[in-house]
């Protein structure tokens, strides 16, 4: 048996700290949440620490084709998304859900989601970091009963405060690990619905290389994976954040090889898909993780920073 881990004391601390921000940042009004994401951005990009040259990595290796001037604009553009993200935290955990759902305005692509789900194998739901990934659950769970992984908590008191806002909406949220992934096996036969956030680094053994922009880099094969053992139905969604600062949901169907028996080619799907949604606004993509983080050699990439690997 698992031995449940203690909070540390500078979990708990982040936690008594974070928390009441949270509460400061979700009544805050939004010409307000708008300086401090602008400040915090131009801080980040002066600062030259981990976020930019990671970010500034990470858009070398995706978008060669941008000038120097041209990827510097989108990264300055990515850190204040970033920026702007976080100060919505305190809204996305606390605010009521019909309020949170209110700012999304349009639904693109919902004879999609509707047909998927009409299949009646399940529907897998790829939702990369882009955009305001967490108000795609607040729309989805509206109508649907919706399950979705969650990591074991860094901080206990905060990322379980934190937790518990994604739950009251209905979400069903199981651990990562064996246990979990039974559970979504479970949830697609029953032909319900499951969200998965396709593009983070997988353990070297749940993924394997494929491209993603061109450079092969350590895919997570869950999606795959899951759409070979239920004959679910994977579909692409992301929040999209508009000029007035209201969303759109958009969706999209994923790439047909994503269904291929023959895993390298599923996974050059899975990321095809990810990367359509990704040029739809590049600039709200978290350019900030190191998405690129293993050679094909599984040698750690140098970001050039010198803090630990995200």
């Amino acid at each position: 048996m698992q031995r449940k881990q203690k909070a540390r004391p500078s979990g708990i601390l982040k936690g008594l700290l974070g928390i009441p921000l949270l509460y400061v940042l979700a009544v805050l009004p939004q010409a307000v949440i708008n300086i401090l994401a602008r400040s915090s951005a131009w801080f980040l990009w002066q600062a030259n620490g981990r976020l930019r040259k990671v970010t500034e990595g990470n858009l070398a290796i995706s978008m060669p084709g941008l000038s120097e001037i041209e990827r510097d604009d989108l990264a300055r553009r990515s850190l204040h998304e970033l920026c702007f993200n976080i100060m919505q935290i305190g809204r996305t955990v606390l605010w009521r859900p019909e309020r949170l759902r209110a700012r999304v305005t349009r639904v693109v692509g919902m004879d999609l989601l509707e047909a998927a789900v009409a299949h009646g194998k399940g529907t897998v739901i790829i939702l990369p970091h882009l955009g305001n990934w967490e108000l795609v659950n607040m729309v989805l769970t509206k109508d649907y009963s919706v399950t979705a992984m969650y990591k074991n908590p860094k901080s206990a008191v905060f990322d379980n405060f934190v937790l518990k806002g994604r739950e009251r909406t209905g979400m069903t949220m199981v651990p990562t690990g064996m246990s979990g992934v039974r559970a979504l096996l479970k949830t697609l036969k029953a032909g319900e619905m499951v969200i998965v956030l396709p593009d983070q680094v997988p353990p070297k053994s749940l993924g394997e290389f494929a491209p993603f922009f061109g450079e092969m880099t350590l895919t997570m094969n869950l999606v795959t994976n899951l759409v070979q053992r239920t004959g679910a139905t994977a579909v692409c969604c992301y929040c999209k954040r508009l000029p007035d600062g209201k969303y759109e949901l958009r969706i999209q169907p994923a790439e047909d090889d994503l269904y291929s028996p023959e895993s390298a080619i599923a996974l050059a799907g899975l990321n095809r898909s990810v990367e359509r949604c990704v040029m739809d606004c590049p600039e709200q993509y978290q350019w900030q993780y190191k998405r690129y983080k293993y050679l094909p050699d599984f040698q750690k990439r140098d970001y050039g920073d010198k803090a630990r690997d995200a």
